[in-house]
């Protein structure tokens, strides 16, 4: 998963491969770069690692209480 230090890294790289006076614009081009490299991953439907990690404990939390919930019924119905 791409991370915001690697869309500063690409953006910086075709940033660095302008002309002189396009380097003076450097700081915007950067920006929209990055913008657009974001906005493509949301039309991409791309999660961050931390939404990632957070639905994983979510679903450990959950397997958790249905294994729980399995062992009281069969309790239940002995």
């Amino acid at each position: 998963m791409l991370n915001r230090d690697a869309f500063n890294d690409i953006a910086a790289k075709i940033s660095d491969a302008l002309p002189e006076p396009a380097r003076k614009m450097q700081a915007q081009f950067k920006q929209q770069v990055e913008d657009l490299i974001t906005q493509g991953l949301k039309d991409l439907n791309v999660v961050t690692q931390e939404d990632y990690e957070k639905q994983t404990e979510k679903l450990s939390k959950a397997e958790a209480k249905l294994a729980e919930l399995e062992t009281r019924i069969a309790d239940l119905e002995k």
